[in-house]
């Protein structure tokens, strides 16, 4: 037999017999994250729905200290915008006046804008969407005074 193959199956074999300390350090890791999250910010990330997607990784993840953008999440009344090493801002979700699509997408997928009004100054915030957008969008919704891109929640275009 190749020399690959057996090399292949052993590990392969490790794995399999050690596949409840690997999920339990996956689980120490997930509650290290939120430890660690709810010290920085003094929210709970169980509670918080994320609307920004990760950052492209280009410069080996020195892209995050060098050009830190913010990150997006939100509950039930509140928009938080996280910048590493800066305070979390907080908006209210009423606060919020327009979600927009814009035509511009990386990595497949769509860039979009919120226009929030803070103190009157408008404010925004362009991300790349993420698996909680529609959820975002309808209690963005719930806001009559709101604008959301219908060309979205229609369907059309995308």
């Amino acid at each position: 037999m190749n020399i690959k193959i057996l090399v292949l199956i052993a590990v392969i074999l490790i794995l399999i017999l050690n596949y409840k300390k690997i999920l339990s350090y996956i689980e120490y890791i997930k509650e290290q994250r939120v430890i660690e999250f709810k010290k920085r910010t003094n929210l709970n990330l169980d509670e918080l729905y994320r609307l920004s997607a990760p950052p492209a990784l280009f410069l080996f993840g020195l892209e995050k200290r060098l050009f830190p953008k913010p990150v997006l999440y939100f509950d039930a009344n509140n928009l938080y915008s996280i910048t590493l090493n800066l305070p979390v801002v907080q908006h209210p979700l009423s606060s919020i006046t327009e979600v927009q699509r814009t035509a511009v997408m990386i990595n497949e997928k769509r860039v979009w804008k919120i226009f929030v009004k803070d103190n009157d100054k408008q404010r925004v915030y362009k991300f790349r969407t993420y698996r909680n957008l529609n959820l975002f969008l309808e209690k963005v919704k719930e806001n009559p005074n709101a604008i959301v891109d219908d060309r979205y929640i229609l369907g059309i275009f995308e």
